[in-house]
């Protein structure tokens, strides 16, 4: 993904814009450093979703959209699995956000090993680990929870 926003619509086609603005009140973003199979299976579930970098620029476009009413409500799922440093100092920033920090947050993509200290630094996360073969772990649980999150419109 590099530093480049991207967007997926409805049927999963996908595209580069400089900027990403959308008029949805609810919203879920999906921040990872690489494509994985947990944004497969959002893209599934999800009709609209943003996948982004967790960069600064990235975190000050959902303060942008949050301040601007374009997300009145966000789910933010980031993928810890790869630059664990730039995913912590993300997640710290957004912890510091009186409004960003109130959104339902899941982290996924750690080791089961990994649990208990990311669980430790950030104790509002839900964090998702899958334990063997990825084929075999219940995606629908976890989206259902998510869409439960998000006020059950995906």
């Amino acid at each position: 993904m590099g530093n480049l926003e991207v967007k997926y619509g409805q049927a999963g086609e996908r595209f580069a814009q400089e900027e990403v603005f959308v008029l949805a009140k609810n919203f879920l973003y999906y921040l990872a450093w690489e494509e994985d199979d947990w944004l497969d299976e959002i893209l599934d579930r999800f009709p609209e979703i943003n996948a982004l970098v967790p960069t600064s620029k990235t975190f000050q476009l959902l303060q942008e959209q949050q301040r601007s009413d374009e997300v009145k409500r966000a789910v933010i799922v980031l993928n810890a699995a790869h630059q664990q440093e730039k995913c912590r100092e993300f997640l710290q920033r957004l912890q510091a956000d009186p409004v960003l920090s109130t959104y339902p947050l899941y982290i996924v993509g750690l080791r089961e090993t990994e649990e208990q200290e990311w669980q430790q630094a950030f104790p509002q996360a839900k964090i998702i680990v899958i334990t063997g073969f990825a084929v075999e772990f219940n995606y629908e649980q976890v989206l259902d929870q998510m869409e439960a999150d998000l006020g059950g419109d995906a």
